[in-house]
């Protein structure tokens, strides 16, 4: 007797299964594949998902056609919480290995629907789907289309971005949201020669609430399709084939990505009004400021150790790096910008934050080449490369971070585009008395490092860069905090030096 879906149980081994392949998908991340995932359903209602690691991916992908029927010889199964993304009920996950063995078949009997969908109520959806951990799918009428547009996403990076707005047969609207890839792959010309009405049924979407009301957002699982021969698609049509319904198109976003002209005036400020702005009241609000980075506050370094996975900090203990998200990690650490630049727009002084893929287009290089490459492994030390973009005019474009406050009790001020300024406005140094002050807080140099002895080691192997990573700023030889300024760099330096004593002697007083 055949092997029932829904008896399969976690953490078992299963000789053979017959089913058929209703869904595929391949998931990315920063776009490249990491894994291949299926869903396996068989003519009792049972389904469950299938995958296989990066390192498979290309055996299944060529193996497994969506529709198709097979049986699975000798597979392990696992618990569906180790992955992120999850289709089917079934607890279970079908473990994908080099050893299983995929067989094509004939058709199984009885029949196997072609489709796997678990529709949802537009009425229901919050209820039942926000916060699950089982992604939703959802059939409707295509009512209105936003064209494809790259978007601005937490002020950090472009995203691709597409709309879509459904309506059921009784009425109501639901809005879906493509991102990425998938706003992407979306053939907008076949849906454009399709006859109306057109119904399409969207699967494998997360669920969030905007103002009351949900709103699905794509996952790497997401897929659609257009007018399926399943029966709801058949009562679609013949309800909205009485009426006249055509497709709107739905007006562009207000974070849609300006020109660069338009970018570099956007919501100008000065430096003395970025810092009378509350980032409570201007938390979406993106503005620009014409400054110069004066030095660079070298507090927390200049990079950091990330998470190959998520570039999130790593912690170091007990000889291995670990991620708060993935645990211990054995390859070997990203180095990643993420550094104070002291600014100046000759009126007033402050930090805005510089980090990620941001710092890299500005320096014209990654973390990565300078630390591994370059040898520039101690953080308190910085790059002559990197040194050679101080005194510049520049237009930052900003954004307030998250309220985490900074060691300045202030909100960051988080950089997210640089560009050349193009203006003929001169920004000067501050005209302040040079003040004979203690040593400074910042960073240990200010100027091009032509005076620092660089740090030698070995090449970068997977045997000693953990180790390099580790090794103490105390033991790495730094420049000398008595370094000669030139003029220009000295004009500014003291003048922010005075601005930090005029805000000491502020607070004592």
């Amino acid at each position: 007797m055949a092997l029932p879906i829904k008896e399969i149980k976690t953490y078992h081994f299963y000789p053979s299964l017959r089913a058929r392949a209703c869904r595929v998908w391949i998931s990315k991340f920063n776009g490249q594949p990491r894994s291949f995932n299926c869903v396996f359903v068989d003519n009792q209602g049972g389904a469950i998902q299938g995958l296989a690691k990066a390192r498979d991916l290309p055996t299944f992908a060529a193996t497994i056609i969506e529709g198709n029927h097979y049986e699975i010889k000798g597979f392990y199964t696992y618990e569906n919480r180790a992955v992120n993304i999850v289709v089917a009920a079934n607890n279970a996950i079908i473990d994908l290995k080099s050893n299983t063995k995929i067989a094509a078949i004939e058709p199984i009997q009885p029949y196997v629907p072609r489709y796997y969908f678990k529709f949802i109520d537009y009425a229901n959806i919050i209820t039942n789907s926000k916060g699950s951990r089982i992604l939703t799918d959802v059939i409707g009428r295509l009512k209105a289309l936003q064209p494809l547009e790259q978007v601005m996403v937490r002020g950090k990076m472009l995203e691709n971005k597409r709309e879509f707005m459904l309506e059921n047969i009784c009425g109501e609207e639901l809005h879906i949201t493509l991102w990425g890839d998938s706003a992407q792959d979306f053939d907008e010309l076949a849906l454009r020669n399709l006859p109306s009405p057109v119904i399409i049924a969207f699967a494998g979407f997360r669920v969030t609430e905007f103002k009351g009301k949900p709103n699905l957002n794509s996952t790497d699982a997401s897929l659609w399709y257009f007018n399926p021969d399943i029966p709801e698609c058949s009562t679609y049509k013949h309800f909205f084939a009485q009426l006249s319904v055509e497709i709107q198109q739905l007006p562009s976003s207000s974070n849609a990505v300006l020109s660069i002209e338009e970018q570099i005036k956007e919501n100008r400020r000065t430096i003395h009004e970025i810092l009378c702005m509350n980032p409570y009241e201007h938390k979406h609000l993106r503005f620009t400021c014409q400054a110069l980075i004066v030095d660079f506050d070298f507090s927390n370094g200049w990079w950091y150790p990330s998470c190959p996975k998520c570039n999130k900090k790593l912690s170091w203990g007990e000889n291995i790096y670990t991620c708060v998200d993935h645990d211990a990690i054995t390859s070997l650490p990203v180095p990643w910008f993420r550094l104070e630049c002291i600014v100046t727009d000759g009126e007033d002084v402050t930090n805005f934050l510089l980090f990620g893929k941001t710092a890299e287009n500005f320096f014209g290089s990654s973390a990565y080449h300078y630390v591994y490459d370059k040898k520039f492994i101690d953080p308190s030390v910085i790059p002559p490369a990197m040194a050679a973009k101080l005194n510049k005019s520049m237009i930052f474009q900003l954004r307030f971070g998250a309220f985490g406050f900074t060691t300045n009790n202030r909100c960051e001020i988080i950089i997210t585009n640089i560009f050349d300024d193009t203006t003929n406005k001169n920004i000067h140094p501050l005209e302040t008395p040079l003040i004979e002050a203690k040593s400074s807080t910042t960073s240990k140099t200010s100027t091009p490092l032509s005076s620092t002895k660089q740090v030698l080691i070995g090449p970068c192997t997977p045997q000693n860069t953990i180790t390099q990573l580790k090794i103490a700023s105390s033991s790495l030889k730094t420049p000398s905090r008595n370094i000669s300024l030139n003029k220009e760099t000295s004009l500014n330096y003291e003048a922010r030096r005075a601005l930090d004593f005029e805000a000491t002697t502020q607070q004592l007083s």
